[in-house]
């Protein structure tokens, strides 16, 4: 009897060693993670957090997307045998990765933010000067926040009217939620908050291009103004952003901002190396291939003596034997021979002019819009003479005529087509490649709205696909 009783204790104590080993175990913190708790306590982790937001922003996406989906770019010879770019012939589904990128890239820029954001009040300074600067983080923050769901706004809204859908607000990292889509007004409204509060924290003095300053800050709001037909806001954050950096550069001076060598003309830019991709490999890889050229409708946009951006933006390239594509985009020739890489400009002077131009006319403030228009005309051509314009029909299009020309392949012209209510129309000679392309995007075709990605809705039955797919 006692040797049972002895071997019935000697069984619940090893019972309860390994109990309390394995309530030990459960008690371990991961080794190969870090918790929010610990991952942002002090100024310097809170600094590397929004660079690591900043890293995390793709925007080629926006440039590829808005240049192969319009009338821009024309599908290359060398393509025919690649069939490189399928959003070019207006024929996907949500399950295309090209047309639907953006979504997953910027919800993890704004998770990266918003993780952040949760830790920022309880961030250690060790002193008066990382005191100073730290509610610059927080504005940084919230501008990236706000640049982001606007961004998102733009690729996915399917009209940019207020009681239109929108996309899903975004204000804390909730990996595990079934959100759904607000309208496109609530998401404004959200983005003018945080822009609001990013602008007030954010001091005159950091002057940081790579790095949202003040004067980015009024630039991304007069786009987001733009895109929402706010018209006296986009005038006035336009304003606002021409006031704090608004010189127009000329001649080689403008050629040179696409080597990088000047900087007048940038709100804000994105850091591109070897690490992060070069931007001309959107059209011609490393190989020489031509995927897609400039169109002929564009081309035929510039005179080819008077307009800087002629040069500057396109490449006829005679060595290129005539059974290849010759020519080539040439807005990202890289910053020098050996240096191929480009850094991308998200937001540039010229494009502030062109929204105060069009927020004017809007607020038929004719005289007003000509003026900005015809600014921008000047710094790009030599001997230009100012255009008077008598409607205001005439006028808007030829604002969207100058950020045709201007903004190319800078990742607006699809989403200018879309937020005008007008369809993409190639011309004819910009469909004879070989392959099937087709001329006329209409307005009420499926793909004249882009689709939320399939894995989206697959995780999150709660969400609400656009028309069509």
């Amino acid at each position: 009897m006692i040797n049972k009783i002895n071997k019935m204790l000697g069984v619940m104590l090893v019972s309860s060693m390994l109990f309390a080993s394995c309530e030990k175990n459960i008690d371990l913190s991961p080794t190969d993670t870090i918790s929010n708790e610990t991952a942002i306590t002090k100024y310097d982790d809170l600094d590397r957090a929004v660079v690591g937001a900043y890293s995390n922003i793709a925007y080629t996406q926006s440039l590829f997307v808005n240049t192969i989906m319009a009338d821009e770019a024309r599908w290359a010879i060398d393509n025919n045998a690649r069939n490189y770019g399928l959003p070019h012939k207006w024929a996907f589904d949500a399950g295309a990765g090209d047309a639907q990128a953006a979504w997953a890239n910027l919800y993890n820029v704004i998770d990266r933010v918003n993780r952040a954001l949760a830790a920022y009040d309880a961030v250690a300074v060790s002193n008066t000067t990382q005191a100073a600067a730290k509610p610059r983080l927080k504005a940084e923050l919230l501008a990236i926040r706000a640049f982001a769901h606007a961004e998102l706004l733009r690729w996915f809204a399917p009209t940019y009217e207020n009681n239109s859908l929108g996309v899903v607000i975004m204000l804390q990292s909730d990996i595990l939620g079934k959100p759904q889509r607000s309208t496109f007004g609530q998401v404004m409204t959200q983005i003018n908050a945080d822009f609001a509060e990013a602008d007030a924290l954010m001091p005159s003095t950091f002057t940081d291009i790579f790095r949202i300053t003040k004067p980015a800050i009024s630039a991304m709001r007069a786009r987001a103004a733009l895109y929402a037909k706010d018209w006296a806001n986009a005038k006035l954050y336009a304003s606002q952003a021409i006031a704090l950096k608004g010189t127009l550069a000329t001649g080689a001076a403008y050629a040179n901002i696409w080597r990088d060598s000047n900087t007048s003309e940038t709100y804000f830019q994105l850091r591109r190396n070897s690490n992060t991709g070069s931007v001309r490999t959107l059209w011609t890889d490393d190989n020489t291939d031509v995927f897609f050229s400039p169109s002929y409708k564009l081309i035929d946009t510039y005179n080819t003596v008077t307009d800087v951006r002629y040069n500057a933006f396109i490449l006829n390239d005679a060595a290129v034997p005539s059974s290849r594509e010759r020519w080539k985009v040439n807005k990202y020739p890289g910053q020098d021979a050996t240096n191929r890489f480009n850094n991308i400009k998200v937001f540039r002077v010229s494009e502030m002019y062109l929204i105060l131009a069009e927020a004017n006319a809007e607020l038929n403030d004719l005289g007003g819009a000509a003026t900005a228009l015809n600014a921008v005309r000047a710094a790009r051509i030599t001997g230009y003479v100012n255009e008077v314009f008598a409607a205001k029909a005439a006028l808007i299009d030829g604002i969207l005529l100058e950020r045709f020309k201007e903004l190319a392949f800078e990742g607006h012209r699809f989403f200018d087509l879309r937020r005008r209510g007008l369809p993409v129309v190639r011309n004819d000679n910009d469909i004879t490649s070989g392959a099937a392309i087709p001329k006329t995007l209409a307005t009420n075709a499926r793909n004249y709205i882009l689709p939320l990605p399939q894995d989206e809705l697959f995780a999150n039955p709660a969400i609400q696909q656009n028309p069509g797919y």
